[in-house]
């Protein structure tokens, strides 16, 4: 049986030491048959010691007090146990060489990876045998010295199966021009027959294959690390890991990529309600890739709250956090990752996606470039520097940090969606250009769809930018194209998407839907009351039909928030000059000198993967102190240009003194 560490690598099982036999009756198979023989290592040790008190006892050391001790966690006295039995195998005059590989892997089970490479390299270990050759390269790559285990000569212990060609793997004869055949002879058949055995019982040569391939990885090696996945999958089509892998790196083809989500999508709606923290990853990186950012995050909620901080969910926890700008539980998280171990990327990376999301992007730039030095390989980083050099308006490097993510993880889409962004303030053609390359590798993406129908808004496509815009709201609500729209607004949508329900508002206000637009903009208000884009849409649209008292409620409800904001203040008063003279309170149309063209609060607003939050700099009244002043200067000029008129038509000066009274009664008020 195979356990997993932390970082996904098969690490072989304590149990199951010493040779495997088989019956005399059978007959010969392929597998090798080991003589019967008495093993001699890892025999039971005995060493006088003291206690604080004076008195002396015996202390034993065997394999059965290690593992007693790995099971309760006491790692350095499991060491020292394995140390002395290490210490009796060296002191006899046979060397047995499956009693150092034994000790070896107890090694790797306690992470000593440092001393693993020392051991199977002191005597050319690896050279030998598979068994060898594996904890040598899994000991190299722990240690982050990716160029070694390319450059390690082990290729001499692959067999060739003729179907993939020459292999990215150095052999012992091009490096000593010796070959194995002659180190072998210096152990016995036995040992070799038996770490035959332990090889093909722990699928190692696989494993081998694959650690090869992740170092060609983190080199930028991605034919090498092909070549080598392949060979492995030849070997062993079963093992999770070479899946695991190649989604990690995004080696999937795009085309193979979305049938895989729709098989996976099917079965797991046979698992609901299962609390298996496979299917709740699943789950929550279906919820996520589908935009639905706050189902996600409770779903790694409740993962974290049965299994604890599960390692392969952390950086989609960090994501969602992130995209629901929720600062104080990534705070939260940043601070618990760097305690637990700073000498990783992904703590520093959460670390500067907290000062992203409240705006401090100078230190969010300090962390994020400590995080890209720590492993010049982590994709995620790179897109997160691009979006802290955009909004410092650093546009060629921030282009040059995406173009470094799209060499990384070159089959993924999220990169090319970016450079397309970058390229629409000055090139619409490369815009396009890169926009239909992120479509092509992700059709079904919100955020990609979304950008794509902004697009067609820019170009003046309004009926394509309509049934993008569409799409993404069913795709975030996972309602039917049928449904109706205010059922499909009735359902929770994540504050993330307030920009695309405003969008979807302009369009309808463009194709002549003004009431449906009116419900979009209200949805976005009900998510964030001071959302001024939807509140100044929302006045114009009463504008538009003719209910200039809701407009004026809305427009003044915009001014509360930005007093200085001169389009909704010219827009405004535009009205109020249109409709002075044929104010009337039952009246639903506008006059025709009203030209709504002319007064846009607000263009379609591109939705960037991770969006710098909106601060307002000051303290704004609220919407009741600033209506009252406004409704009694409206009135006024209502009752001045009423006044004027009787005066003209010979009216008496008393009704003037009793309408200027009413002036001043409302004012005292």
């Amino acid at each position: 049986m195979n356990t997993t560490d932390n970082d996904g690598f098969a690490i072989p099982s304590l149990s199951g030491e010493g040779p495997s036999s088989s019956s005399s009756t059978k007959k010969p198979v392929a597998s090798l048959d080991l003589p019967k023989h008495e093993s001699l290592r890892f025999k039971p040790i005995k060493t006088l010691a003291s206690r604080i008190d004076g008195s002396e006892y015996y202390d034993e050391a065997s394999i059965e007090k290690v593992l007693e001790m790995l099971e309760i966690g006491r790692i350095d006295d499991a060491t020292a146990c394995a140390d002395s039995l290490y210490a009796g195998i060296i002191d006899d005059d046979t060397l047995d060489i499956v009693g150092i590989a034994e000790y070896v892997k107890l090694l790797v089970v306690l992470r000593q990876w440092r001393r693993v490479s020392h051991l199977v390299s002191r005597k050319n270990y690896y050279q030998i045998h598979v068994v060898f050759a594996y904890y040598a390269v899994t000991a190299l790559f722990h240690r982050k010295m990716y160029e070694e285990v390319t450059e390690l000569a082990v290729g001499h212990l692959l067999p060739n199966n003729g179907q993939h060609g020459l292999l990215p793997v150095r052999t012992l004869s091009q490096v000593t021009g010796r070959f194995v055949e002659e180190e072998k002879t210096k152990y016995s058949f036995a040992n070799m027959a038996e770490l035959d055995n332990i090889s093909k019982k722990l699928r190692m040569l696989p494993a081998l294959m694959l650690t090869i391939a992740e170092s060609f990885l983190k080199l930028m090696n991605r034919d090498a690390a092909m070549i080598c996945i392949n060979y492995a999958l030849s070997v062993d089509n079963t093992t999770l890991h070479i899946e695991r892998l190649m989604t990690k790196y995004n080696l999937v083809e795009p085309a193979q990529w979305e049938h895989y989500k729709k098989v996976r999508n099917a079965q797991l709606k046979l698992h609901e309600g299962s609390h298996d923290p496979q299917i709740l990853i699943e789950r929550a990186q279906h919820a996520y890739e589908m935009g639905r950012f706050g189902e996600a995050k409770r779903l790694t909620s409740e993962l974290f709250e049965l299994f604890g901080p599960h390692p392969e969910a952390i950086l989609l926890r960090i994501h969602c956090l992130t995209m629901l700008k929720d600062s104080r539980s990534l705070l939260q998280l940043g601070h618990q990752l760097v305690a637990d171990d700073p000498y990783v990327p992904l703590p520093w990376y959460c670390v500067a996606l907290y000062y992203y999301t409240i705006g401090a992007n100078a230190r969010a730039r300090n962390f994020i470039s400590k995080c890209t030095m720590m492993d010049t390989t982590f994709a995620e980083g790179w897109v997160a520097f691009g979006h802290i050099l955009h909004y410092e308006v650093e546009h060629e490097q921030s282009m040059s940090c995406y173009y470094r993510a799209s060499k990384l993880v070159d089959r993924s889409s999220e990169p090319f969606l970016y450079v397309s962004l970058q390229y629409s303030t000055h090139s619409q053609k490369l815009s396009k250009k890169f926009m239909m390359e992120a479509v092509s590798r992700a059709p079904n993406d919100p955020v990609i769809r979304h950008e794509e129908a902004c697009v067609a808004y820019t170009a003046k496509i309004y009926c394509e930018a309509d049934v993008l815009f569409r799409n993404v709201l069913y795709m975030v609500t996972d309602t039917s194209e049928d449904a109706p729209i205010e059922e499909t607004l009735k359902k929770p949508i994540d504050d993330f998407w307030r920009p695309m329900l405003n969008n979807l508002g302009h369009i309808s206000r463009r194709m002549g839907r003004v009431e449906e637009a009116i419900l979009f903009y209200q949805k976005a208000i009900k998510m964030e009351p001071k959302y001024i884009d939807a509140i100044a849409s929302t006045a114009l649209c009463y504008a538009v039909l003719g209910e200039t008292d809701r407009a004026t409620e809305f427009f003044n409800r915009a001014l509360s928030i930005d007093p200085f904001n001169e389009t909704i203040r010219q827009c405004l008063a535009k009205m109020i000059v249109a409709s002075k003279l044929k104010y009337k309170t039952d009246e639903r149309a506008m006059p025709s000198t009203f030209n709504v063209e002319r007064f846009e609060p607000q263009g379609v607003l591109p939705n960037c993967g991770m969006r710098r939050p909106r601060n307002d700099g000051f303290v704004v009244p609220s919407i009741i102190s600033s209506q009252q002043p406004f409704m009694q200067m409206f009135r006024a000029r209502v009752r001045a240009d009423q006044a004027e008129q009787r005066r003209l038509q010979g009216r008496t000066t008393r009704t003037e003194r009793e309408i200027i009274d009413e002036d001043h009664e409302d004012q005292n008020r």
